[in-house]
Parts: structure tokens; C-alpha cells; sequence
């Protein structure tokens, strides 16, 4: 059976992201959608508990970052999520994987733009639409650069974007809390809803901290990976999981809990109790710049993902062409940009979008699982070289807990958004259909993917 023709000379990524650029990659990537546009949605199913949510949503997140670390430590490269799930487990867990990431991205590229567009109606009401297009077209064309022109741009849309917003908004927020309002005083206590109403919004949100296993798809890309990725990790994550917890006391300490639920409230409406006019303006600004953020740092990400899949022939092989002057994986990016773009049209909500999300997030968890825990025995040669290691006793506490949530979301999500989670289930058959006749179709020319998953990519050696 022959090999696949070798494209390698075409698709080398550059190494050019030092522990600065990750940790910058990390806060711009995740620090958008759970704070800026999906907190008044949540915090009418928590209640005033809504910095429970953030921290109940954090616990499987935190564990999770530990295996990625684990597993990226030992194993650089870009598109890991393919990678991985296809070396250490199978091809199909791999398309299964790679049907996540393209539900998952696509669907959180609309809900971003859907925030921006309207934060953006501050200035021009009614334009959100067309501002949400039009802020996925800017972005699609700012990724068309190299990894070096991108990696410093996520670094000072997070510094002008979250950085600042999120500072103001906690420094001049914290002074002007009402202890009656966290302590839901006359609106039905600290739980109204139960305390399944904190898990239902610990699952909404789920999507705010889902940025950390991003920088596993730029392994391929980052200086030193073995010690970079783990303490850029570890480092970031307590920084966002800090600033969650501050940013949800100001905003339900600030703002009755019903009313940021019905008017699907966010950081703009909560600081016109103590900012004047001017300042929201500017503040508006930022909190457009820190959504951008996440944007941008979706597509740098997750557009090597279908660049490696494609690479490895799971896809059609125009995925994984690069540009010849800036080597990005300019298809793949068209494609993510182009979904996004479909569901805009089709005006998706953002609690609809944020169940799907979540869903593709818990599937993925779930699909992963045993991912971890083969890396050792299958790939012996590379985990000696790795700077993050586990005992097995904790590697396997951190997947058991993993699948256990991952669990209980999904029923959680069943029962909110059955039509979300319906629509989802549709797609993964439709990525197994796919899967069986491409596989044939390899067949036929004489092309096996199993055997190709066999092969470590070369960037995960030279490191």
C-alpha cells in the first residue's frame, strides 16, 4: 500500500511564540465570551451565586489545562487536538475530534461576533449585524499574516482589550457594591433557583475558560514548548479564573440579578451605575478591542487544527496548503470564517450558541478522555523528554473527574437547549458519514489512515 504523497517542504510552521506570547495567546483567547457577553444571560439562571458559576466552571477547566500540559509537554505540535486523538487513540476518535473543533469554533466565532456587533450598537444602534460581519471579514485577513505579525497583535489586543477593561471595571466596580444584592436580599437569596441553577450556569459558561486548550493547537509554533505551554498554562489560569470571580461579585453586587438576566445585561450596563457617559464610551471600546481578542486568537489556533488533519489526509488536501510569502494555513481559516458567517445569517441566539458550544466542549472532553493516559506506554521516547509530569494515581483522578462532569453537562444541556443539542448530534453523524467515505476513498488509492497516524510529526522531534 503506498504512502501518502509528502507535502512537508509546503507545511513547516515557525517557532516564534516565546512565555510571554502564550500567556498574552491564553488571557486574550479565553477573557471574552463568559464575562463580556454571556454573564447577564447566566446570572438570571444562578442568581447572585453567578461567582459560583465562574468557579464551579473552572474546576474541570483547571483539570483539564493539568492534562493538556501533561500531554502538550510531551508532545509539541500544532493542530494537537488531531494529533493527539489520532496517535493516541484512533483515526475515527480523531475525526470525532476534529467534527468537535469545527462545531466548537465555528459556533463561538458567531456567538463573539454577535457580542461585538452588539456592544457596537453603543454607537450605532441596529448595526450589529453587519458590524458582526464585517469584524469576522477584518480578522479573517489580519490571520492571513505570519505567526509573528499574529502573535504580537493578540499581545496588544490583550493588553489594550482585557487587560484594561477588566481593571477599570473591578477597581471603580468593587467600592460601589450593595452586600444585599450578592446576598440576593429580597429577591430570593443567594440560590433562587437551587442549587441546580449554579451547575446549569457552571455549564453555560463553560465555554468562558474552553480558550486553555488552545494553545495546544500552537505546540507547532512556540519556543522551548516543554516549559513555555505548562507554566503559561498554569500561569494564566489563575489569573482569568481571578479576574472571573471579581468581575461577577461587581456585577451582581452592582445590579439586581433578575434584571441582568432579563435585559441579558453585560459590563456596559452595570458600569452606568458608576461611571458617567464618556467613560462608557471609552470603556465600550475596550470591550470591543478584548472580544476582538478572542476572535483573532480563535482563528490563530484552530485553523492549524484542520491544517493537520488535512496534512494527514483526514481532509481534503487544499487544507493543509500554506501561504507561500506568510506559511499560514490561509484554507483553513477560510473555512472556520465562512461558517461562522452561515450562522450569523441564520441568527442563532447567543443562549442557543452557548449550549452548542458547551455540548462540543463536554463531547470533546469525553472523546479525549483515555488520551492521556496512553501517552506514556505509546510514546515512551517522548515523555522522557517532557518537563510536566504526572503520577499515574493523579493522571487518572484528573480523567475520571474530567468524564464525570463531562457527564452531567451533557444531561444539564439536554434539559435546557434539547434543539441545540439535537442540531449537534446531526452534525457528528454527518462527520462520520464523511468519515466512512473518505476512508474508502484513501482506500481505493491505495492511501491507509491508520498507518499515517502511526507517524510522528516532524516539529514534535526537533524539539
Amino acid at each position: 500500500m503506498s504512502e501518502p504523497p509528502s507535502i512537508e517542504n509546503e507545511v513547516k510552521l515557525q517557532r516564534e511564540l516565546g512565555l510571554w506570547s502564550v500567556i498574552f495567546f491564553v488571557f486574550g483567547y479565553v477573557v471574552g465570551a463568559g464575562i463580556l457577553i454571556q454573564t447577564g444571560v447566566t446570572a438570571g439562571v444562578t442568581g447572585p451565586a453567578l461567582w459560583l458559576a465562574f468557579i464551579i466552571a473552572g474546576i474541570p477547566s483547571v483539570i483539564g489545562a493539568i492534562l493538556i500540559c501533561y500531554v502538550v509537554s510531551a508532545f509539541p505540535v500544532s493542530g494537537g487536538a488531531w494529533v493527539y486523538s489520532s496517535r493516541l487513540g484512533s483515526p475515527f476518535i480523531g475525526m470525532l475530534v476534529v467534527a468537535t473543533v469545527i462545531l466548537n469554533i465555528v459556533g463561538g466565532l458567531a456567538l463573539l461576533a454577535l457580542g461585538f456587533g452588539l456592544y457596537f450598537e453603543v454607537f450605532i444602534p441596529g448595526s450589529f449585524l453587519i458590524v458582526a460581519i464585517i469584524i469576522l471579514l477584518v480578522f479573517y485577513i489580519t490571520n492571513l499574516f505570519g505567526i509573528k505579525f499574529t502573535g504580537w497583535l493578540q499581545i496588544l489586543l490583550a493588553i489594550c482589550g482585557d487587560f484594561l477593561v477588566i481593571l477599570i471595571f473591578i477597581i471603580f466596580g468593587l467600592p460601589h457594591i450593595d452586600v444585599n444584592k450578592l446576598r440576593g436580599t429580597g429577591s430570593g437569596g443567594l440560590f433562587p433557583m437551587g442549587i441546580i441553577g449554579v451547575f446549569m450556569g457552571a455549564v453555560i459558561l463553560s465555554f468562558s475558560y474552553q480558550g486553555f486548550t488552545a494553545v495546544a493547537e500552537i505546540g507547532g509554533e512556540v519556543k522551548n514548548p516543554r516549559k513555555n505551554i505548562p507554566l503559561g498554562l498554569l500561569i494564566s489560569f489563575f489569573l482569568i479564573a481571578t479576574v472571573y470571580i471579581l468581575v461577577s461579585i461587581v456585577m451582581t453586587g452592582n445590579m439586581d440579578w433578575r434584571t441582568l438576566g432579563e435585559i441579558e445585561g453585560n459590563l456596559v450596563d452595570v458600569a452606568a451605575l458608576f461611571f458617567p457617559p464618556w467613560v462608557l464610551i471609552f470603556l465600550s471600546i475596550l470591550i470591543l478591542i478584548a472580544i476582538a481578542s478572542t476572535i483573532h486568537g480563535i482563528l490563530l489556533a484552530y485553523s492549524r487544527n484542520l491544517f493537520s488533519a488535512a496534512r494527514d489526509q483526514l481532509l481534503p488536501s487544499f487544507l493543509a496548503k500554506l501561504n507561500k510569502r506568510y506559511k499560514t494555513p490561509h484554507w483553513s481559516i477560510t473555512i472556520f470564517v465562512a461558517g461562522a458567517l452561515i450562522l450569523l445569517f441564520f441568527q442563532a441566539s447567543i443562549i442557543d450558541l452557548s449550549i452548542v458550544l458547551a455540548f462540543t466542549g463536554s463531547i470533546g472532553a469525553l472523546v479525549l478522555a483515555s488520551v492521556p493516559l496512553k501517552l506514556e506506554k505509546k510514546f515512551p521516547e517522548l515523555m522522557k523528554k517532557s518537563q510536566f509530569k504526572l503520577k499515574r494515581k493523579v493522571l487518572i483522578a484528573c480523567v475520571v473527574i474530567n468524564v464525570a462532569y463531562a457527564i452531567f453537562s451533557i444531561i444539564l444541556m439536554v434539559l435546557i437547549s434539547p434543539i441545540a443539542v439535537l442540531i449537534s448530534i446531526c452534525f457528528y453523524l454527518g462527520a462520520v458519514i464523511y468519515y466512512i467515505i473518505r476512508k474508502k476513498w484513501l482506500a481505493k488509492k491505495g492511501i491507509d489512515l491508520t498507518e499515517i497516524c502511526k507517524t510522528i510529526p516532524e516539529e514534535t522531534l526537533e524539539v
